[in-house]
């Protein structure tokens, strides 16, 4: 057995030798942790006390959410992973659209006994923005919060500033914020924000709540869609009291400061918003900081060479190795830069071993969004795993679910994006004679070829990636016990009515219980 000692040095020096590839301060932070990480690793060899299993078959939390439409598959697996329940309408009063008059009835119908928080689209529960319809939903929240004073309040809504009513219902959730009737509200602009119509209407809804004394109870971001993910893990975060700390990694100095979004922000700027949305923490690329780092999150950016390509992969292998928590998420700017990046990452098998992965879709200039969805993803399983570990029957739940969402979003990203949605929408329209995005009666051949184009890749990839992967995990005793990855079952797909030509993914990754790690005690 090698030496403690001699494989912690071995391994900061692997580390710092890639310097030349990747910004030197930000390489010396990253061998630096490899370092921490390796030592503690050696140091915790020692026996554990015994640990004291928990006979609990209740999850961990209910949430309520009202999303924007029928696609919450994802929504329903990241609250999983915190072994939550998510407490969702019947997919009818969202389908085809959302019905405000029955969904506010449905709302104001639930026992909010056992939900600590409520996630509300103010724009699914509202037919318009009249002062009647804000009282009503006022009405309603204020009925909800009396049979449960403790539970959080959180809205979200869009702004368009070129739409008057759309300015006016943002004044209306800015007063049901201000008025206490909402914890929390997220406003998504997904415009050019160089320009002045955008400027002047975000700028009076600051100042009207500075004024109103909530403008630390609202937050603005670029991305609508992913709104209630977002919201999700900030409240799951903060609920468990765990707002992770996160060390950006970029794969280029110049595309760090890539401007590729239609906001003009620079990349790194864009993504230090992001993770204070999700209230977490982003620390400075320096030594001192890597032994407070809870999550490395790897970018892929625009304007990597092939090489710097090597020295991350290379990077990401060590740290994973290491015991870090690693995600990863992809922003370069063509189809071809992805399928690189990616062949790095198969090539040392790390892709099953990702805390959180994704990749803006090829071609994508607006491509921000991308890291709301990586964000979503890390910030609850680190809040999950650090929090709820003093049950095995429990941390076997997050762990699997964890594994389904990974595999999902790879697929997605990966196979669907950039190999099958062109096969996909040429054969809806040349051998189904339909239009992709509203697909109606063919829906069930559509679903059928997109299972049949991406059953050999999801095979492929769940053999070589996952396919006896084992996670071993450090629980509340001290103990480690260790769950492994064992067969892929049925893979289902299915489009939404509302946005048909973005399917929805869902498989069974079976993972099983494969005891304590040597050293422990049982």
């Amino acid at each position: 057995m090698n030496d403690p000692t001699t494989e912690v040095s071995r391994r900061f020096n692997g580390a710092a030798s890639l310097c030349p590839s990747i910004s030197p301060s930000l390489c010396l932070s990253v061998a630096f942790l490899i370092f921490t990480l390796a030592a503690t690793a050696f140091a915790q060899k020692k026996q554990r006390p015994q640990l004291q299993l928990v006979s609990r078959n209740d999850l961990a939390g209910k949430v309520l959410l009202i999303p924007r439409d029928d696609r919450f598959l994802e929504l329903r697996t990241l609250a999983q992973i915190a072994d939550h329940y998510l407490l969702l309408p019947p997919s009818h009063l969202l389908n085809p659209k959302p019905q405000p008059d029955k969904l506010i009835e449905w709302l104001k119908a639930q026992n909010l006994a056992g939900v600590s928080g409520v996630i509300l689209s103010l724009e699914a529960i509202s037919a318009d923005a009249s002062p009647e319809t804000t009282a009503r939903i006022s009405q309603a929240i204020k009925q909800l919060r009396s049979q449960n004073p403790r539970a959080a309040f959180y809205g979200f809504t869009s702004l368009d500033s070129s739409v008057e009513t759309s300015k006016q219902f943002c004044q209306s959730a800015l007063g049901l914020t201000a008025d206490g009737k909402l914890d929390f509200l997220l406003i998504g602009q997904d415009e050019n924000l160089t320009a002045k119509p955008a400027q002047i209407a975000r700028a009076r809804l600051i100042g009207e709540a500075a004024t109103r004394e909530a403008d630390s109870r609202i937050a603005f971001d670029d991305s609508t869609n992913s709104a209630a993910a977002t919201l999700l893990a900030r409240f799951l975060a903060q609920r468990l009291g765990r707002s992770p700390k996160l060390l950006p990694v970029y794969s280029s100095a110049e595309g760090r400061r890539s401007e590729q979004s239609r906001d003009s922000i620079p990349l790194d700027q864009s993504l230090a918003a992001k993770i204070k949305l999700f209230a977490g923490t982003v620390l400075a690329p320096v030594p001192e900081t890597a032994p407070q780092v809870d999550v490395l999150l790897f970018v892929h950016t625009p304007n990597t060479s092939e090489e710097q390509r090597t020295a991350l992969a290379i990077t990401v292998l060590q740290t994973i190795d290491s015991g870090a928590r690693v995600a990863f998420v992809d922003v370069s700017e063509s189809a071809k830069t992805k399928e690189a990046m990616l062949a790095e990452l198969r090539g040392h098998k790390l892709l099953g071993k990702l805390t959180a992965f994704a990749s803006a879709f090829p071609g994508e200039t607006a491509n921000r969004a991308v890291l709301n969805r990586v964000m979503a993803h890390a910030v609850i399983f680190f809040a999950a795993i650090k929090s709820l570990r003093n049950d095995i029957d429990r941390v076997h739940r997050i762990e699997r679910n964890q594994i389904n969402l990974l595999f999902s979003r790879i697929l997605e990203d990966w196979a669907y994006e950039m190999i099958v949605r062109q096969q996909f929408e040429e054969y809806v329209r040349q051998q189904l004679k339909s239009d992709p995005a509203e697909l109606g009666d063919k829906t069930e051949h559509a679903e059928k070829f997109v299972y049949d184009a991406l059953q050999t890749h999801a095979t492929d990839l769940f053999d070589e990636q996952f396919r006896r992967n084992t996670h071993a995990v450090l629980m509340n005793s001290g103990t480690r016990v260790q769950f492994r990855v064992s067969l892929l079952q049925r893979l289902q797909i299915r489009f939404s009515t509302r946005k048909t030509s973005e399917p929805e993914f869902r498989q069974n990754i079976h993972t099983f219980f494969d005891g304590y790690l040597p050293g422990s005690r049982q």
